[in-house]
């Protein structure tokens, strides 16, 4: 797969919201921060160079889908913006840490497990939750709706304790975004990575 087609998309779902102030001084700092280069796990989904891009744009495309005919109601923006974003905490912690570190001995001829992954937590970072640093990240840069906090700071789902607090009141679009969260990671692209990317898998994230 051409990966730079990814970062084209991306730009592309971009410049629908880069009128919403902050958007564009967020999209700077993660840019500035490794987002093309950023992978969208240690070992699981798309853990490869890029990754993280291929997923959000993968969300968003799907996001949009369901919402046509689910949230006809919510704007396009809103959706964009929670699924480019939901993630923007696999990039940095926001004080400059990276996330994500290659793995000095990984050995690609061997299978993925805890002992041999590409990457690796990077354990300088704050010590946080994933999905609510999500929400603390976009929220330096971008005034946020109270739907759009939630659908960030919970796109995870009942796979996270927190999940525990909004369990009996959670939003449509956090419903929305984290169902196209986890379809996007364990159908469209569990254990795809650079070099096994297939007919099928292109034409399921058009």
């Amino acid at each position: 797969m051409n990966l730079d087609e990814a970062i084209k998309e991306y730009k592309e779902f971009l410049e629908k919201i880069i009128s919403r102030p902050g958007v564009k001084e967020l999209n700077s700092y993660l840019e500035k921060h490794g987002l093309f280069k950023t992978p969208a796990s240690t070992k699981y989904h798309l853990c490869v160079e890029r990754g993280l891009v291929i997923h959000s744009v993968s969300v968003c495309k799907l996001a949009l889908k369901l919402k046509t005919g689910l949230l006809p109601d919510v704007t396009d923006e809103s959706i964009i913006l929670c699924a480019l974003f939901h993630d923007a905490h696999k990039v940095t912690d926001g004080f400059s840490h990276a996330t994500y570190l290659k793995t000095k001995n990984y050995n690609p001829e061997k299978d993925i497990s805890y002992y041999n992954k590409p990457y690796d937590w990077n354990k300088e970072q704050m010590s946080f939750s994933g999905a609510q640093k999500s929400l603390l990240l976009v929220s330096k840069f971008v005034d946020l709706t109270q739907d759009e906090m939630q659908a960030i700071a919970y796109h995870d789902g009942p796979y996270v304790p927190s999940w525990e607090d909004i369990k009996y009141d959670a939003y449509p679009l956090t419903l929305l975004i984290h169902f196209s969260d986890m379809w996007s990671t364990w159908v469209m692209e569990k254990n795809k990575s650079e070099v096994v990317y297939d007919k099928k898998f292109l034409e399921d994230i058009k």
